[in-house]
């Protein structure tokens, strides 16, 4: 063999070695670096989904404040209001009396006016007769 030829396979088996070799130790670092690397990966997942948690809690965190909001204006309409039906129960029964006493009212000048118009000769006899009535009811 001449000397070209040993050179080129020297040169072979170093490179076929060196390769090998080069892969093994890369194979090693890779190793090495993935569980750093899968705990980077998993601290950024963790940070990313802290942020949005608290993102969701902010905009929770408005909404609650806004239907606080609400609810407090809807429970001074609704005081407002029940405070406008008590009122108002209140004028019902009010009328509702005073309803009652014109209609006993009227059920006594009634009852008067049929006992005068039907004993009217009698009291018109009387020594002090009253004088004719001139009311008409509508």
């Amino acid at each position: 063999m001449s000397e070209t030829s040993i050179v080129a396979i020297i040169l072979g088996v170093l490179t076929l070695v060196g390769s090998v070799g080069g892969g093994y130790w890369g194979h090693k670092q890779i190793r090495k670096e993935a569980p750093v690397r899968k705990r980077d990966a998993d601290i950024a997942v963790a940070e990313k989904s802290q942020q949005m948690a608290m993102a969701i809690a902010d905009d929770l965190r408005e909404d609650y404040g806004r239907l606080r909001t609400d609810l407090n204006s809807e429970r001074e309409e609704r005081q407002k209001l029940a405070g406008r039906v008590d009122s108002l129960e209140t004028q019902i029964r009010e009328q509702n009396r005073t309803i009652q006493r014109l209609r006993e009212a009227i059920r006594t000048f009634n009852a008067a006016w049929d006992d005068l118009t039907y004993r009217w000769h009698h009291y018109r006899a009387s020594e002090h007769p009253p004088a004719r009535p001139n009311i008409t009811i509508d």
